[in-house]
């Protein structure tokens, strides 16, 4: 997780997170968090999903520059063609 959220540190569109459930009951019990380790992901706007793919550095990024990086806003028009 360190190094993915160092990956995305700078990103507009992508926070990467973790929690303790041992310490957070509350938060992992409204998300649905069941087992240990569990990964999920929201996009904007949206409802939490499971994410069900490989747990590698690799695996995780390509997850996600495939499915939650926003290459294009008004905010950060870098991305824009």
């Amino acid at each position: 997780w360190d190094q993915l959220s160092s990956e995305y540190e700078g990103s507009s569109s992508v926070v990467i997170g973790d929690v303790d459930c041992t310490v957070h009951q509350d938060i992992c019990s409204e998300y649905g968090v069941q087992g240990y380790p569990t990964v999920k992901y929201i996009e904007a706007g949206g409802e939490p999903k499971d994410y069900q793919g490989g747990r590698s550095f690799d695996q995780l990024k390509k997850f996600t520059e495939e499915n939650l990086i926003v290459a294009c806003s008004l905010e950060d028009t870098e991305g824009c063609s």
